[in-house]
């Protein structure tokens, strides 16, 4: 749905906004907890990936300035590090700086408590002013942390190790679990199938799973996932769907068609 413009919500502190950015556009839901079904799905998409085009996308969207309830934004960022949740949040933004030394964006920290990480990330100069301006009381976070929260909850302290997939169109987030603990998480780009079966193969046996009893469940999109999951099946035993959040309905009966990072956070505790 683009734009929802049409939309008036009379009582929006009585919703929660989520929001997700990326260089091509900007997702959103809209939910009132207290009203069932009442999830509301947007898009906008913007002309190119400066700061100007993220805030006349959000500016020519009027439903997205409204004083909500709550209001959570999901940044997509490739520039990030993981580190236990005990480091000060000023350690890990000196460390951050230093893994990237060349780039000169803003910074935040966000924490992933089920995991027991902090996630460390950069985005462009003069957004997170921008975000601090335009809505209200925002929190800020990284895009794996929603998925690797919900990963967490799928995962099991047995002898088991376990990837986790969520595909997109042209990305795919990577989670590996071992002895129910987090090892990897990471974003790859991809042009092909072939080319995302050689990403995750390539970091199935980096941390040494085992191909015939290890479990790789994948989540995302569907014809994507349709095509990857043949692929996966060439080299590794036991590949499945990793199961969809059941609470996710609670929220509206569209909530399928959502991205699924909006609705995981929207989850999240």
């Amino acid at each position: 749905m683009e734009g929802n413009s049409n939309i008036n919500i009379q009582h929006p502190e009585a919703w929660d906004l989520l929001v997700s950015i990326d260089d091509r556009q900007v997702n959103y839901i809209l939910y009132s907890p207290a009203v069932a079904n009442s999830l509301i799905i947007g898009e906008v998409k913007r002309t190119d990936d400066s700061l100007q085009a993220l805030e006349d996308a959000i500016y020519n969207t009027p439903l997205l300035l409204n004083e909500y309830h709550q209001v959570k934004l999901i940044v997509h960022s490739p520039h990030f590090i993981l580190l236990p949740q005990d480091v000060d949040d000023e350690d890990c933004v000196m460390l951050l700086r230093h893994a990237f030394p060349n780039n000169e964006g803003d910074t935040a920290v966000c924490t992933m408590p089920k995991n027991g990480v902090k996630i460390a990330f950069m985005m462009p100069n003069g957004m997170q002013a921008f975000i601090g301006r335009t809505f209200n009381y925002p929190s800020i976070c990284h895009h794996l942390l929603p998925l690797c929260e919900h990963f967490k909850e799928l995962n099991r302290s047995d002898d088991i190790s376990r990837m986790f997939i969520n595909l997109e169109h042209d990305s795919m987030d990577i989670a590996i679990y071992r002895d129910g603990r987090l090892q990897l998480a990471n974003t790859y780009p991809f042009s092909n199938a072939q080319d995302a079966t050689y990403f995750a193969l390539n970091a199935w046996r980096a941390y040494n799973l085992d191909q015939l009893t290890d479990e790789l469940q994948l989540m995302g999109d569907t014809e994507v996932r349709a095509s990857m999951t043949p692929e996966f099946r060439k080299y590794v035993k036991f590949v499945m769907p990793a199961v969809y959040p059941a609470a996710a309905m609670r929220l509206g009966r569209n909530a399928m068609q959502a991205p699924l990072n909006l609705i995981l956070l929207a989850l999240c505790e």
